[in-house]
């Protein structure tokens, strides 16, 4: 059911028939054609929508922890021109009508809040036909343009916002992306009160430009006690969190923060407070999931040299769009000793980081950082290596992983020693020999005798494995996208001396590279 970008969205032909009811255009003024499918029986309609809702419908987790599975809504884009129930109550006024008489088919709402915006009545019959059932409902917008402001966007937010006061304790996702981040706090200030079965709360806009000026009354504290996932813009944990430390204590179930754009203007403007969000996010007590993604921190604050409290829990993290290393360096000063499972660093400036800590799977993408890309791997010692798209990843790059950094009479100490997985996406500008150079020297290194390099990140409790960080070969290796051109001699070498092995690398011409998985033979595409 997906739908193509220009056609008009379900839910904009939902809210344009509707306002046609409303103003009396579906009267009959004389004999029209019919299709015959608007004069189904009932019973069939009801059979026709069931089946079609049934297709819309899955078994799903309750959340990232739980092992219980439960019926829910599949993923379909919230402006798709097909999105059920929105395009079947289009057609016609009984379809519409026949529909409506079903209230688990309306507990999925799209709300549109640009310079076309939903109708409220199309609202309030959503809402109406929904009965008491939990909802998930997204604000967002047909059209983003980062040039050209929305001055009401405020206004139609808040009329949104009306509308779904009164049902904030049955509503279960709430994501909201609009515009402006001036809107926001707005809705983050009076999006209060009790909220028992909301486990996802987005809020994000595409421009930092400010927070709102209006001044609005506050009810009372969100009580959200099983919120789940939050996903937030700078200046709504500025105002919603940071501000408010009470608030922390009621959402104590969270394990994923997303916490995006905040981007002040001006010169000499304060970033957001890095140690003091860092301090709200270790009160979550159950966070184990963590981005980071285009914020300013302020870098200029003095932090204390020893941090008094941590993320323990926190398993997965990502960096993007972040303007200053030194955020990353106090993130990982604060996590020293928790073992992450995954970290990602996308487009982020890291000219002066030293090390990276525990993280068994690392990933970088769209890095420039050709003289310290290697630095940042010195002490790493996960598993697997992805580098997307980064310009440091050169024949230099493997040249300086094949060479141990120290040498003596009883060890020989590698970067990166444990890692046995490498993926290479849209690299080209190392070749095929200087990477198996690498892979060489990394078999012969684990097939040496090893004195056992001591992890300088370890701790006592660490089991045997992470204590020691003796290197070990390539056994998993994957090249796609732009990347080399390979030959079948090479090709032969790496499916001889690495366990899994495949190739798929896209030339400047259009061709591609391909590593066939049975014969390995090198197909040109």
């Amino acid at each position: 059911m997906d739908g193509s970008i220009s056609q008009e969205s379900a839910v904009s032909a939902f809210s344009t028939a509707i306002i046609a009811r409303s103003c009396y255009l579906f009267l009959d003024s004389g004999p029209k054609p019919r299709a015959p499918a608007t004069d189904l029986p009932t019973e069939i309609l009801l059979r026709i929508f069931y089946l079609v809702y049934a297709e819309n419908r899955s078994l799903q987790l309750e959340s990232f922890h739980s092992e219980h599975l439960r019926e829910d809504w599949t993923h379909e884009e919230p402006l798709s021109p097909a999105l059920f129930p929105f395009a079947i109550a289009a057609v016609c006024s009984r379809w519409c009508d026949v529909a409506a008489t079903v209230p688990e088919f309306w507990t999925r709402m799209t709300v549109t809040v640009d310079k076309n915006p939903t109708d409220i009545a199309a609202i309030r019959a959503c809402l109406r036909w929904s009965r008491s059932l939990p909802l998930d409902i997204t604000v967002t917008r047909s059209i983003i343009d980062h040039n050209t402001p929305d001055e009401v966007e405020c206004q139609r937010a808040q009329n949104v916002r009306a509308l779904l006061r009164p049902h904030l304790n049955r509503i279960r996702r709430l994501h909201i992306s609009v515009l402006h981040s001036a809107t926001l706090p707005f809705l983050f200030t009076d999006l209060d009160g009790p909220a028992k079965l909301l486990q996802s709360l987005k809020l994000a806009s595409a421009i930092d430009d400010g927070a709102s000026t209006q001044i609005h009354s506050s009810y009372g504290p969100l009580v959200a006690p099983v919120l789940d996932t939050l996903d937030i813009s700078g200046r709504c944990l500025q105002d919603g969190l940071l501000k408010r430390p009470a608030q922390t204590a009621l959402m104590s179930k969270i394990t994923s923060v997303n916490i995006s754009r905040y981007r002040p203007s001006g010169a000499n403007v304060e970033g957001l407070s890095l140690w003091q969000t860092l301090r709200t996010l270790s009160e979550l007590p159950i966070l184990d999931d963590l981005t980071l993604c285009d914020v300013h921190f302020d870098i200029n604050q003095k932090y204390p040299t020893v941090a008094t409290f941590t993320l323990s829990r926190l398993q997965t993290l990502a960096f993007e769009k972040l303007d200053d290393s030194h955020v990353l360096k106090v993130v990982f000063a604060v996590l020293i000793g928790v073992r992450l499972s995954s970290t990602i660093i996308t487009d982020c400036k890291v000219n002066t980081l030293g090390r990276i800590g525990f993280t068994d799977y690392l990933t970088f993408e769209n890095m420039d950082v050709p003289k310290n890309f290697i630095n940042m791997l010195h002490h790493w010692n996960g598993s697997s290596l992805t580098i997307d798209n980064c310009d440091g990843v050169d024949d230099r790059f493997f040249d300086i992983m094949s060479r141990p950094f120290k040498s003596t009479s009883e060890e020989e100490c590698y970067i990166a020693p444990r890692m046995t997985k490498l993926r290479l996406l849209n690299c080209d500008r190392f070749t095929a020999p200087a990477l198996k150079r690498f892979i060489q020297a990394r078999i012969r290194a684990a097939s040496a005798p090893q004195w056992g390099f001591l992890n300088p990140l370890a701790t006592e409790s660490d089991e045997e494995d992470m204590l020691m960080m003796n290197t070990k070969a390539i056994g998993w290796l994957d090249v796609r996208g732009r990347g080399p051109v390979i030959t079948k001699a090479d090709a032969t070498w790496l499916s001889e001396h690495v366990q899994m092995f495949s190739w798929d690398a896209l030339q400047p011409d259009g061709k591609r590279y391909v590593v066939e998985y049975d014969s390995k033979k090198v197909v040109v595409k």
